[in-house]
């Protein structure tokens, strides 16, 4: 069954490099991520404090990457992909040298640059390098190999802050950036611009047509993203309080058990669309994304609890990753920085609209509301969805 995922038309050197390169730029990530809130209160700082640094991070990686965008189109892949491994790896580094809450401020927010330069070409790459035939595949298993590390990377992060202090945890987060920047250097050029040749008059009307033509599909399909991440924002966000509130002291198990599921959904979606057509499986993904999210509505105890995390993993992971494959098979290499920018920058606005929105909706009128009404939001994502593929015919 998984003779395909294996073949040696993907495994590749580069894409092997490329799987490198930011699963261990991925223990980085996690661990600024799960454990720099800890140390912000070790130093006297609050809650509040790292709500604000990761507003900023947001902000400021959003920007970056729109003005970061064309350039993986005109400068090439590999030169953006050096330049943001060293500017996050050196990001990184400048953590060690500082214990005031301010100054880590600063540093946390400006990882909103360096993420914004470095973790958009790592795709691209891999639609590059990889044969369409078999381009679900590679992005699975790029996902699942960056799944892995934050599924342990939290636990390992946190022993060596327990046992050898935030020092030493951001030396190990250190090494690992300068890592991934090590091997991102022997990653080959395989996009090169072509030439911008003068229009033809006659041609030029043409052309237009054919880039909003390619504009509209690209946002159809980025809007199924942003609905469905405007959904997933009231589990990734409220879960934990509303278990809690429900007396499920255990709640921290789906987190778990969704993990495990967005593996296997990685690995096995490019098998799955052997036997059903794209359109058919990105449908039925949606479907499972809002019916885990409108499951958690009515959940009061563990079981259906997990239920709604096999289905939010499996669901959500499938459609987001048919959905980027598609922009990429669809949108040609010389636009697919812009694709892809714009793809993953509709699912950043849904993660902070839904956050907002899910947030004053549970405060004012609770849990069930909240998740039912997130339920729908995914499902809305069906209605762009039909017209994607009412409009590609291809």
């Amino acid at each position: 069954m998984f003779t395909k995922m294996f073949s040696r038309r993907l495994w590749s050197r580069d894409f092997i490099l490329i799987v490198l390169v930011c699963t261990i730029a991925s223990y980085t990530n996690s661990t600024f991520m799960t454990l720099l809130p800890v140390y912000v209160l070790d130093l006297g700082g609050t809650n509040a404090m790292t709500g604000m640094m990761m507003t900023g991070l947001t902000v400021v990686g959003m920007f970056t990457r729109i003005i970061a965008a064309p350039l993986f189109d005109r400068v090439g892949r590999k030169k953006m992909l050096v330049l943001g491994a060293g500017l996050y790896a050196v990001n990184a580094l400048l953590f060690c040298f500082t214990k005031d809450l301010n100054m880590l401020f600063a540093l946390r927010v400006l990882q909103g640059f360096t993420q914004g330069v470095f973790f958009p070409v790592p795709h691209i790459i891999v639609a590059d390098i990889s044969p369409e035939d078999m381009l679900v595949d590679a992005m699975g298993l790029f996902g699942a190999a960056n799944a892995v590390v934050f599924a342990v990377a939290p636990s390992i992060g946190l022993a060596v802050y327990n046992d050898l202090g935030r020092q030493a945890l951001f030396i190990s987060s250190t090494v690992t950036g300068f890592m991934s920047f090590f091997f991102s250097i022997f990653i080959k050029e395989h996009y090169h611009p072509a030439p911008h040749a003068p229009a033809e008059p006659g041609r030029k009307t043409k052309k237009a047509r054919f880039d909003r033509a390619l504009l509209l599909l690209v946002l159809l399909t980025s809007l199924v993203h942003l609905f469905l991440y405007i959904g997933n924002s009231a589990v990734s966000n409220f879960l934990t309080p509303c278990g809690l509130s429900r007396g499920l002291e255990q709640i921290s198990l789906y987190f778990l058990v969704n993990n495990i599921a967005v593996i296997a959904a990685r690995l096995t979606v490019g098998r799955l669309i052997v036997y059903l057509s794209k359109k058919t499986c990105i449908l039925l993904s949606v479907l499972l994304s809002a019916g885990g999210t409108a499951l958690i509505a009515v959940a009061r105890n563990m079981p259906l609890m997990l239920l709604s995390a096999v289905l939010m993993g499996l669901g959500l992971t499938a459609a987001a990753q048919l959905l980027q494959a598609q922009v990429m098979l669809t949108t040609p290499s010389e636009h697919r920085g812009v694709a892809s920018t714009v793809f993953t920058f509709m699912g950043d606005i849904g993660t902070g609209a839904g956050a907002a929105l899910w947030g004053a909706l549970s405060a004012g009128a609770g849990y069930t509301i909240t998740y039912l009404l997130a339920g729908a939001s995914t499902l809305a994502g069906g209605v762009f969805h039909g017209a994607y593929w009412k409009r590609n015919r291809g």
